[in-house]
């Protein structure tokens, strides 16, 4: 998702971008089921790398909501209110990573490891939202979130290595399908003038959320 913008959008029935509005709605849908199932699970467990992940899962629900609100309001109509969507969405965006970063600290480190991967959560959350109040900019969602996943796969990496963690190899195709789609955002791959980069990458997102899902479900804690 881009920002939004006051250029020549496609429109239908007073809704803009409507492909954009259709694909984040059914994002946050996935999303949505994937949390409560997950945060079932993991609650009955007592898991607490699986219920950070489920939290990853449903910041990112309400993440697309908040995009596909975004994307629908007309900037001619209510440009004020499609920016401040806009600025809603890139906050939530920062509570993924967060969550992101903190099942690494409950699935591959212990004690003090685990400890200071926590505070740096924090730090990182309050960085980025005192960044995004400044400058509600998405490429600084993209490297919060990217550097996010970067330190999830090494999380995987390390824990597969030491533990053979059931979860990790689907975790790190998790990160590897979010790679794919964020090179087709940042390309601006298209299908259909009707259809995208940003329409395709929610798509592929839905298919990174259930690898995530089929992770987290599978995550031993230390």
């Amino acid at each position: 998702m881009t920002g939004p913008g006051d250029a020549d959008l496609p429109r239908w029935n007073g809704i803009t971008e409507p492909t954009t509005v259709l694909t984040n709605v059914l994002l946050a849908g996935v999303a949505f089921v994937l949390t409560a199932r997950l945060g079932v699970y993991a609650s009955a467990e007592g898991l607490k790398a699986a219920g950070a992940i489920a939290g990853g899962l449903f910041a990112t629900s309400l993440a697309a909501a908040l995009g596909a609100v975004a994307h629908g309001i007309d900037p001619r109509i209510d440009a004020a209110l499609r920016q401040r969507m806009w600025r809603a969405a890139m906050y939530m965006t920062g509570f993924i990573g967060a969550a992101t970063v903190m099942s690494v600290a409950f699935f591959a480190a212990r004690g003090s490891a685990r400890l200071a991967i926590l505070l740096f959560v924090a730090a990182k959350l309050v960085w980025y939202m005192l960044a995004i109040a400044r400058r509600p900019e998405f490429r600084i969602a993209v490297a919060d979130y990217g550097g996010a996943l970067a330190i999830l796969c090494a999380g995987a990496v390390y824990a597969w290595a030491r533990w053979s963690e059931p979860g990790a190899p689907w975790l790190i195709s998790a990160v590897l399908v979010s790679l794919v789609g964020g090179v087709v955002q940042a390309r601006r791959v298209s299908l259909h003038r009707h259809f995208n980069h940003n329409d395709l990458y929610h798509l592929i997102q839905i298919v990174a959320l259930y690898l995530f899902y089929r992770g987290g479900a599978l995550l031993v804690d230390r």
